[in-house]
């Protein structure tokens, strides 16, 4: 039951990022191809993009952490095996959990703070605060993301994502 709700979860996550990474590649495909065809770049086109990545970066993150495709370096991985790497990954996953959701929550505050002042890009208007609460929702779905794997890290019979 669970294996069906954690596909349809991930497939909408990959969804959302491939819709936004497409918005994103319009915006600039239109605003360079304005900008050297026609010498008129889109309107507020850097303000555009400037939201759309800080809008990808983060809801990238809960698809990555949910796929263990974070970045990560391996240099000591050679040295442990068995129940040694999987409480090693325990304690990584659970330290990158621990930051993950301070992010989160520093975020979710500093947005509550933009939309008391009511802080809106310069052009366009659009509030930063929602923007703020998307990126905030975001880290810490990816918080419980990796929270799951530490869990997993424990219960599984595999140590690293190279041995599932």
């Amino acid at each position: 039951m669970l294996l069906p709700l954690r596909s349809a979860i991930l497939r909408a996550l990959g969804l959302l990022v491939a819709l936004q990474l497409f918005a994103l590649m319009l915006t600039v495909a239109i605003d360079v191809g304005g900008r050297y065809l026609f010498s008129s770049p889109l309107p507020a086109g850097y303000e555009m993009i400037q939201v759309q990545m800080g809008a990808l970066a983060f809801t990238t993150l809960p698809l990555l952490c949910a796929t263990n495709e974070h970045l990560s370096l391996g240099l000591l991985d050679h040295l442990f095996r068995g129940w040694v790497q999987r409480i090693r990954l325990f304690i990584i996953h659970l330290l990158s959990a621990a930051g993950t959701g301070f992010l989160a929550w520093r975020i979710w505050v500093h947005a509550g703070k933009l939309g008391a002042m009511d802080e809106s890009t310069p052009v366009l208007n659009l509030p930063y605060a929602p923007l703020g609460y998307l990126m905030s929702a975001s880290a810490a779905i990816g918080a419980l993301m990796l929270a799951a794997l530490a869990v997993h890290c424990l219960v599984s019979n595999t140590g690293s994502k190279d041995e599932r």
